[in-house]
């Protein structure tokens, strides 16, 4: 067994003057800089929705696209964050840091072999595959230059970015990431004032400058975190060496809990690609709604986002200390705390749609119109949303990927998939219907993964991961 020596550390858990864990106090000490990193990111990608949203619906509709098809599926291969940061976090709470550091090592080095592999096929082959997907010649062309720079200009670094900023989280730190978030978000932000409508004697690149400004954000991030974890030391010994040779007992650790974090955003992100496919049959100005309405839904994501992060951290770190007990519970209460945050911006969609919307600022008023209707919608299933999110946070905290998988599966397979689908070539409905569709898709999963963690026999959980009793 690797390391045997365990290193006193800080951790991010909050105790009163008796030395009683403060669950509340400490979800929040993690949630808040997740929440600002998360608002960041929400932000660039509405600024970037609303500044190619002025050059028209073909240009909203290519750069939505190519983005779900490039980002999405880094997302997908990006669960490899989710198992360093569950693994980390339960290292970190057993004080077993050098370990810890290994297993994040490892983590980022598998993440950029993958990398380099997706690079290669996605050069090779994105042009044949959007061919087969878009139809509209105007429409293909500007999402095939969108994937392409953002791609060629450091979008690959957003697999190995999710890798080492899960690895920083899973120490209890999320005000690194936050900050570097803030830096690669803030370039990002000038980049496309600058790149895509020429500001500045810059070149005026439209499609183009977005793409080269995000892909090249992504990059910037990647270096920043790290440069972080090989030059501060205080929470994990990193250097190079930890990267390779690849130690094959760690690696089966971190894919045992990564491969179905990954098949679960797979089927998510997969669904959302083929309804998106589907929604191209509705027209540019239908699918420009439906880009602005999620783009504007995203804000409610942060707070979700945020305290899953907290609840995979924490949960983690509570069992690796032994404290059984403690773990669940705070899985329960970062569940409670994100659902009233999310249920406000619930509200804010409901009585204010026409504010919200106007951010973007369509050129076409049916735009408009049909974005309020579904953002109105989207109340509805903001507090299923929120379960959603920090319940499969919370199993994922205890070693528990495949349970979160597969309600993600079920609920697209037979909810989302088959209604939406008749939706659009079944009855023709116009899209907000969609939009109900997927809030009962989030009533089901959120209903199916409170019963989960309700059942979890947490008493046969181990202190300790090991591969034996991951997952």
């Amino acid at each position: 067994m690797f390391y045997k020596r365990r290193q006193q550390i800080k951790a991010p858990i909050q105790v009163d003057e008796h030395g009683k864990f403060k669950p509340v106090h400490s979800i929040l000490v993690l949630a808040w800089p997740v929440v600002i990193e998360m608002g960041l990111h929400t932000f660039v990608w509405i600024f970037d929705t609303a500044m190619v949203m002025r050059l028209g619906a073909h240009e909203a509709t290519a750069v939505e696209y190519g983005a779900i098809v490039l980002f999405n599926s880094l997302m997908i291969l990006g669960a490899l964050g989710i198992g360093a940061n569950a693994l980390v976090a339960r290292y970190t709470g057993a004080k077993d840091m050098e370990r810890a550091a290994l297993t994040g090592g490892q983590a980022i080095s598998i993440s950029l072999a993958i990398t380099a592999a997706y690079t290669v096929l996605g050069l090779l082959f994105y042009d044949s595959f959007f061919a087969w997907i878009i139809k509209d010649q105007l429409t293909l062309a500007l999402t095939k230059d969108y994937f392409y720079y953002a791609l060629v200009s450091g979008g690959f670094g957003l697999l190995p970015l999710v890798v080492a900023s899960g690895v920083i989280r899973g120490t209890g730190n999320t005000r690194v990431p936050m900050i570097i978030a803030l830096i690669f978000n803030a370039y990002n932000v000038i980049g496309d004032y600058l790149l895509i409508f020429g500001n500045y004697s810059f070149p005026a690149l439209g499609v183009k400058g977005a793409a080269l400004a995000t892909g090249s954000a992504q990059l910037i991030g990647l270096i920043l975190s790290v440069v972080y974890l090989l030059l501060v030391k205080n929470e994990l010994t990193f250097s190079l060496r930890l990267l390779f040779p690849w130690r094959l007992n760690i690696i089966r650790q971190i894919l045992k809990l990564s491969i179905p974090a990954g098949l679960e955003e797979l089927t998510h992100s997969g669904s959302r690609m083929i309804t998106s496919s589907w929604i191209t049959v509705l027209g540019p100005v239908a699918f420009a709604a439906n880009a602005a309405a999620i783009a504007a839904e995203a804000f409610s994501f942060m707070p979700g986002q945020a305290f899953a992060v907290a609840a995979t951290t924490l949960v983690g770190q509570r069992l690796g200390a032994g404290f059984i007990k403690q773990a669940r519970d705070t899985g329960y209460w970062a569940v409670v705390m994100g659902t009233i945050l999310m249920s406000l911006f619930g509200f804010v969609f409901l009585f204010f749609p026409y504010l919200v919307m106007s951010l973007f600022d369509p050129p076409d008023p049916e735009v408009l119109r049909i974005g309020v209707i579904c953002l109105q919608i989207a109340a509805v299933e903001q507090p299923f949303i929120a379960m959603t999110m920090i319940f499969s946070g919370a199993l994922k905290g205890t070693g528990d990927t495949r349970g979160p998988f597969k309600v993600g599966l079920y609920s697209n397979l037979f909810v989302r998939l088959p209604l939406i689908y008749a939706v659009v070539y079944i009855f023709e409905l116009e899209i907000f219907y969609i939009w109900w569709v997927t809030a009962l898709q989030y009533a089901v999963s959120a209903l199916l993964l409170f019963i989960m963690y309700r059942r979890k026999k947490w008493h046969n959980l181990e202190p300790i991961p090991t591969i034996e009793n991951v997952g």
